[in-house]
C-alpha cells in the first residue's frame, strides 16, 4: 500500500525537537509543505529548517507561542497566505514539568496545562477555520497513556492529557459535518529530550514492554503518516495506544 502525503499542507507544533522533529523530517520527505513551529529552541529549529530545505524547499519555519492567541492567530494567516490551505494540523507541543502534589507550584500546573491543553484549544480553534471553509482536514494530537492511567508525580502532566483525550472526542463530533477528522494517538515512553536523562522510566518501560525490541518513535511515526494520508477517511473521535505493555 502507497502512502502518499505529497503537496500537503501539515502544520506541525513543537516541531523543533523530539516527536515532533522527526515528525517534520518524515512528511518533508514525503514532499509535503510542512510548517516547523517552535517557541524557545531556536538554534533546533533553525538546523532543522536548514536540513529539510536541502530536499523539500516548499517548507516553513515560524516562531509561535501556542499559548498566546496572537502568536497562534498570526501563525494561522501567516500559513493561510503562503499555502492558502490546511490539511493537517498535529498538536505535537507538550511540556513535562513533574513534582509531588503538596510540592508542586500553580506555576508548574499552569505552564503544563497551558502549554498541553490550551495550546491544543487555541490552534484548534484557529486551523479549523480554513478546514471549515474548504470542508476537508485532519487534527492529529498527541496525547499519552499516562492521561488514561495516572503517573505518580505528574497530576499536571496526566491531566492535561487526559483532557486532550476529551477534547479529541468532542472536537471530532462539532467537526465532522465539515468532514473534518479529529483523532489522538497515545504513545508509551518514547525517549526524546522531556525523558532522555530519566533511566527510572525507562526501566520501567522496559519492564512493561510484551516486545524486546523497542522501535517505539519510528512506529508512531509510520502510524501518523499513516491516518494522515488519503488511505485513512472516515476515522474519528479515536484514542489509538501504540505501545505493547503488560497492564
Amino acid at each position: 500500500m502507497i502512502v502518499d502525503v505529497s503537496n500537503k499542507v501539515v502544520v506541525i507544533t513543537g516541531a523543533s525537537k523530539g516527536i515532533g522533529s522527526e515528525l517534520a523530517r518524515t512528511f518533508a520527505k514525503e514532499n509535503s509543505k510542512v510548517v516547523i513551529n517552535y517557541n524557545h529552541s531556536e538554534e533546533k529549529a533553525h538546523q532543522l529548517f536548514n536540513e529539510i530545505s536541502e530536499f523539500n524547499e516548499n517548507c516553513m519555519l515560524i516562531k509561535a507561542d501556542i499559548t498566546n492567541p496572537s502568536d497562534v492567530s498570526n501563525m494561522y494567516h501567516e500559513v493561510v497566505s503562503k499555502y492558502g490551505s490546511v490539511d493537517i494540523l498535529i498538536n505535537n507541543a507538550g511540556v513535562c514539568d513533574d513534582n509531588l502534589i503538596q510540592m508542586m507550584s500553580l506555576e508548574q500546573w499552569k505552564r503544563v496545562i497551558d502549554i498541553n491543553l490550551t495550546g491544543c484549544f487555541l490552534c484548534s480553534r484557529e486551523f479549523s477555520k480554513i478546514m471549515i471553509k474548504q470542508k476537508f482536514g485532519k487534527i492529529i494530537n498527541i496525547a499519552s497513556l499516562k492521561g488514561q492511567e495516572g503517573c505518580v508525580g505528574q497530576v499536571n502532566y496526566t491531566a492535561s492529557k487526559a483532557g486532550l483525550i476529551s477534547f479529541t472526542k468532542s472536537l471530532a463530533k462539532e467537526l465532522g459535518r465539515y468532514n473534518i477528522a479529529v483523532n489522538a494517538i497515545c504513545p508509551g515512553f518514547i525517549v526524546t529530550d522531556l525523558n532522555r536523562h530519566n533511566e527510572k522510566k525507562k526501566v520501567v518501560a522496559q519492564e512493561r514492554s510484551l516486545l524486546a525490541i523497542d522501535n517505539s518513535l519510528g512506529d508512531l511515526i509510520k502510524y501518523i503518516l499513516f491516518i494522515s494520508s488519503d488511505n485513512i477517511s472516515s476515522i474519528s473521535g479515536q484514542v489509538f495506544n501504540l505501545d505493547s505493555r503488560a497492564k
